[in-house]
């Protein structure tokens, strides 16, 4: 507000000032004007003819009186026209320091006279020079006959212009300094005051202290203020001491609340825990269920099949061996009955295969040195490695891996892995053989677990055929290759001993079969 009013008072001063310097200056000009024009009249009047305009010694005389009478006058010329209206203006006479006379030209603002035919001042120079310039007629009968060129100092009545300035200038910066002090008190006692009073209150109440009043000094505006202000106080303490009552009401009722979900929480999650369990225990009964039904079937099938299609297989085999004793076959037809004896092993192989999965026995369990099975399976294709250019590396766990475990049934399941390793290699690769041992604390149950890994590096199998592998009668392998039933025998068996088969494969780069198998033999 303090800036406010000095910008005021300064715009106020700035104004004043500039309208008082218009208003002198212009009453300095036109008193200038009026001593210029009278010396311009007062010549004029004393020439009455030519020749009196001609005489030099009159006329000196005359501008010198004049020049006498005038202080502010500093120089006066007397200019003679030719009758020749193109012709130079004649100067006749002088008086003052003035070089005119023995200029060859007149100044332009006599040559202007003419033309015009009424007198001409000239203050344009005047904030440089502090002079003003007349150019005055002298008619006879109505033409212009000469003129009168003057020069008027203005120096003194510009320097009593400047005093008369810095004078008023002076008087209303004291003027305008009284103003905002004055002004700046009474904004101090009547607004700055009682507003810092009410702003200290308003900040009190908003850190949460309902005590502060703020005294009431006048019936003005802010004092009606103030006292909006303190019933304001009063009401907002007396709600804030309901709002306490309240919110220790809704607390209790909350903790109490709190308590029932707390316990009704507690016995839905054991419910749910008991339901989880339960649940668990139905989908491992279904689980259960479906495959003994699934065994079930097939089982009965493959006894079907056996006893349908084994009798006949069999006399079928004897008599082909018996024809290709015959010395007088040809070596096609030799060769034919050679295709047909093979396709009936493999036939007679694949009801083996379904009897044995449907018909597994429960794995007869022995300590059994897990490393040395793996690499007795391995030393057992190690020929068809050598043809195959498979190279073939171990990775042997240092301690010793014991396992309680059917050695039979683990060594066909790496036989299986083994030989399925090598049908993913047709060009050759490299075959890693890991055993080793997974560490307690991993596992759900705390079991010691071992675990032994075949990674080939051979095509691979695509995502679509990986859900599927473990599958009865789903092979990777071309035609007359496999049956289906290899994995899924491995599958049964490792499960048969509480273990696991994973697999990892990536078409292209190979597969990473991992069985999985506890130490006990899964025992419960």
């Amino acid at each position: 507000m303090t800036l406010i009013v000095i910008v005021i008072v300064s715009i106020s001063a700035a104004v004043t000032e500039w309208l008082e310097g218009r208003s002198i200056q212009h009453t300095v000009e036109d008193n200038v004007r009026d001593a210029a024009l009278a010396v311009g009249r007062s010549v004029d009047q004393n020439v009455l003819s030519l020749a009196q305009l001609s005489n030099r010694e009159a006329r000196t005389k005359e501008l010198e009186k004049i020049l006498s009478n005038l202080p502010d006058l500093l120089n006066i010329v007397l200019y003679a026209f030719p009758p020749d209206s193109g012709g130079n203006p004649l100067p006749i006479t002088s008086a003052g320091p003035t070089e005119l006379p023995r200029q060859a030209g007149a100044p332009a603002l006599v040559l202007r006279v003419r033309e015009e035919r009424e007198s001409l001042i000239d203050y344009a120079d005047r904030p440089n020079t502090h002079r003003v310039f007349l150019a005055a007629p002298i008619f006879l009968k109505g033409a212009v006959v000469g003129a009168t060129y003057a020069e008027f100092s203005t120096l003194q009545m510009d320097d009593a212009l400047e005093s008369l300035r810095q004078a008023s200038r002076t008087r209303r910066l004291l003027t305008g300094s009284a103003i905002v002090v004055a002004i700046n008190l009474f904004l101090y006692f009547k607004v700055h005051r009682p507003v810092k009073r009410l702003l200290t209150a308003v900040e009190s109440v908003s850190q949460g202290t309902m005590t502060p009043i703020v005294p009431v000094e006048e019936q003005d505006e802010l004092g009606e203020l103030a006292g909006r202000f303190n019933d304001m106080v009063e009401k907002i303490r007396a709600a804030a001491h309901d709002n306490v009552q309240l919110t220790e009401s809704l607390q209790a009722m909350n903790d109490n609340l709190q308590l029932k979900v707390s316990e009704a929480t507690a016995e839905v999650m054991q419910k749910n825990r008991a339901l989880a369990h339960t649940n668990e225990l139905l989908s491992a009964a279904q689980r259960d269920a479906a495959r003994a039904q699934r065994l079930s079937a097939i089982g009965q099938m493959a006894a079907t099949v056996a006893h349908k299609i084994g009798t006949p297989l069999t006399a079928l085999s004897g008599h082909i061996q018996l024809m290709a004793e015959d010395s007088t076959l040809s070596a096609e037809s030799r060769q034919r009955l050679g295709t047909v004896e093979a396709q009936i092993e493999r036939t007679s192989k694949i009801i083996q295969d379904m009897l044995l999965y449907a018909r597994r026995p429960e794995p007869v369990r022995s300590p059994l040195d897990l490393k040395a099975c793996v690499a007795e399976s391995v030393a057992l294709f190690r020929p068809e490695f050598e043809r195959r250019q498979i190279a073939v590396v171990t990775e042997w766990s240092r301690q010793t891996v014991k396992v309680d475990a059917d050695v039979q049934q683990l060594q066909e399941v790496f036989n299986n892995l083994i030989e399925n390793a090598i049908d993913a290699m047709p060009a050759g690769g490299t075959l890693v053989v890991r055993v080793s041992s997974r560490d307690p604390l991993e596992q759900p149950d705390h079991h010691t677990f071992v675990e032994v890994q075949f990674a080939d590096t051979g095509c691979g199998i695509d995502d679509e055929q990986l859900a599927q592998i473990f599958q009865p009668f789903f092979t990777t392998k071309k035609a007359r290759r496999g049956t289906g039933l290899g994995l899924a025998i491995a599958s049964e068996t490792v499960r048969a001993h509480g273990g696991s088969i994973n697999v990892a494969s990536e078409t292209g780069k190979g597969s990473q079969f991992t069985v999985l198998l506890p130490t006990d033999g899964g025992a419960r």
